[in-house]
C-alpha cells in the first residue's frame, strides 16, 4: 500500500516538473522569439552584405591522338609509339611545374593574374599558388560508361582562379605548348634514331667497302696467278714446240747432208725433172714427187739441190714461221696477258655500285635525309575535344537560404537553452514560502 503510494507520488511530481517545464518556456517565449530573430535578422544582414570573390573553373578536353599522328611518328620504322605512348608524354609535359612555370612567365601571366598590382615579393610562390588548382583527370576505367565504347576515352584538365578569361587563356596555352613540347621531344627522338642510323649506316658501309675492296685485291692476285701461271704454261708449250722444230730442221740437214753425198758419190749433181715432162705424167706433181714417186729425193733433187737446200737450213735463225702452233700458242698468250677483267678490276675507283647492300644503305641514307623531321601538320600529341572557354558562373557563391535557415534553427536552439536555464536558476515559490 505504501509502494503504490510511491509511484502515485513519483508520477505527480514528473507531470509537475514538465508543467513547470512548460510553463518556463510559455514565460520566455518573448525572448525566445526575440533571440531567434535577432539571429536570424543578422545572418541575413551578413549574407546580404557579404561579398565574396567569386571563383571559376576552366575547363579543356581532349582524348589520345589520332591513328595518323601514330603513323607519322613511326614513318622511318625507328620508333614504335602507340596512341598510349604518344599521350602519355603530353600528359607529363602537361603536368610539369616546370613546364606550367615557363607558359606563366611567357604569356605574362603574372601582371594579369595580379589584377590588384599587389607587390610579388617570390615569384616562384606566387606562381605555384596561382596554378596549384591545376589538375589533370584520367578517365575511370572500370565503372565508367566508356567501357565498351570505341571511341578513346577522354581526359580533362582544369585550373579555379577568379578571372574567367584569364584562367582560360592560360589553359588554352599551356595546353598548346604540352602538345608543342611533345612533338619536339618526338621530332627530337626521330632526329637522334636518324642520326645514329646515318651513323651505322655509315660504317656498315665503309664496312662492306672495306670487305668488296679487300675481295677484289684477292681476286685481282688470284686472277694474276692464274694468269702468270697459264703464261708459264704457254712459254713452255712454245719453248717445247721451237725446240721440236730446231730439232726436225737438224735432223733434215743430216738427212739430206747424207743424200747430197750419195748423190755426189752416184754422180748426180743436178736434178733430174726432166724424166717427168713426159705427157703421161703433168708437171704439176713434180713438187709432190718424193710422195707419189718411189725415187729417192737425191735423185730427183741432185747434189747440187740438196746442198743449197741445206744451206738455207743451216743459215735459218728461228724456226717460229715453220712453226703452225705458235700461232695459236702467241695468241692465247697475248689473251692472257692482255686480260681485260684484270684490267678492269686494277682501274676500277669506287666499288660501291657493284655491292647491292651498298646500294640499298644510300637509298636509306636519302630518305632518312629528306624525311628526317616529322610533318607537324599531320601529326599532334593529343586530339583537343574541346578548347577552354572562359566560364559564365563561378563554382563558389552564398546559399542565402541554408544560411539563413541554420541561423534561424541555431538561435532558436540556443534561446531555449538560455530559457531553460534561466527558469532553473529562478528561486522556487514552495521554498519561500
Amino acid at each position: 500500500m505504501q509502494q503504490s503510494k510511491q509511484e502515485v507520488h513519483s508520477y505527480q511530481e514528473d507531470d509537475i516538473d514538465l508543467r513547470a517545464l512548460f510553463n518556463c518556456l510559455v514565460a520566455g517565449r518573448f525572448l525566445i522569439a526575440g533571440l531567434t530573430g535577432f539571429g536570424t535578422v543578422i545572418a541575413i544582414l551578413y549574407v546580404l552584405m557579404l561579398t565574396p570573390t567569386p571563383i571559376y573553373k576552366a575547363t579543356s578536353t581532349f582524348t589520345s591522338p589520332t591513328s595518323m599522328s601514330v603513323i607519322s611518328s613511326n614513318r622511318l620504322n625507328l620508333t614504335d609509339q602507340t596512341k598510349v605512348s604518344i599521350l602519355s608524354r603530353f600528359l607529363t609535359h602537361l603536368s610539369s611545374k616546370k613546364l606550367q612555370k615557363e607558359v606563366f612567365i611567357k604569356g605574362d601571366f603574372i601582371t594579369r593574374f595580379n589584377k590588384d598590382n599587389s607587390p610579388i615579393y617570390d615569384v616562384d610562390e606566387f606562381i605555384s599558388g596561382a596554378t596549384e588548382s591545376l589538375r589533370v583527370f584520367q578517365p575511370v576505367t572500370l565503372e565508367n560508361k566508356n567501357i565498351g565504347s570505341s571511341s578513346d576515352p577522354e581526359y580533362s584538365v582544369t585550373i579555379e582562379g577568379t578571372n574567367a578569361e584569364v584562367i582560360s587563356e592560360y589553359l588554352n596555352s599551356l595546353v598548346d605548348l604540352a602538345n608543342a613540347r611533345t612533338i619536339n621531344e618526338l621530332i627530337g627522338l626521330n632526329e637522334l634514331l636518324s642520326v645514329n642510323r646515318i651513323e651505322e649506316i655509315s660504317i656498315e658501309r665503309n664496312l662492306l667497302l672495306e670487305k668488296v675492296e679487300r675481295n677484289r685485291l684477292n681476286q685481282i692476285k688470284r686472277i694474276k696467278e692464274d694468269d702468270g701461271q697459264k703464261i708459264r704454261q704457254i712459254n713452255d708449250q712454245i719453248d717445247r714446240a721451237r725446240y721440236k722444230a730446231k730439232q726436225s730442221r737438224l735432223s733434215q740437214i743430216a738427212v739430206l747432208r747424207d743424200s747430197a753425198r750419195l748423190a755426189r758419190s752416184l754422180g748426180v749433181i743436178d736434178n733430174n725433172f726432166k724424166l717427168f715432162e713426159g705427157n703421161s705424167i703433168s708437171s704439176d706433181l713434180t713438187i709432190a714427187i718424193g710422195e707419189y714417186l718411189d725415187l729417192p729425193e737425191w735423185y730427183v733433187y741432185g747434189e747440187k739441190a740438196l746442198l743449197q737446200r741445206i744451206d738455207l737450213l743451216e743459215s735459218r735463225t728461228n724456226d717460229d714461221p715453220f712453226i703452225s702452233e705458235l700461232i695459236t700458242l702467241n695468241n692465247l698468250l697475248n689473251e692472257i696477258q692482255n686480260n681485260n677483267l684484270l684490267k678492269t678490276l686494277e682501274t676500277r675507283i669506287n666499288d660501291s655500285p657493284f655491292v647491292a647492300e651498298i646500294v640499298k644503305l644510300d637509298i636509306e641514307v636519302i630518305k632518312l635525309e629528306k624525311s628526317r623531321k616529322l610533318n607537324l601538320n599531320a601529326f599532334n600529341a593529343m586530339r583537343l575535344n574541346q578548347i577552354s572557354v572562359p566560364p559564365s558562373s563561378p563554382i563558389n557563391g552564398p546559399n542565402i537560404r541554408l544560411t539563413v535557415l541554420l541561423a534561424f534553427i541555431s538561435s532558436f536552439m540556443i534561446s531555449i537553452f538560455l530559457v531553460l536555464i534561466m527558469g532553473a536558476l529562478k528561486p522556487d515559490e514552495k521554498t519561500l514560502a
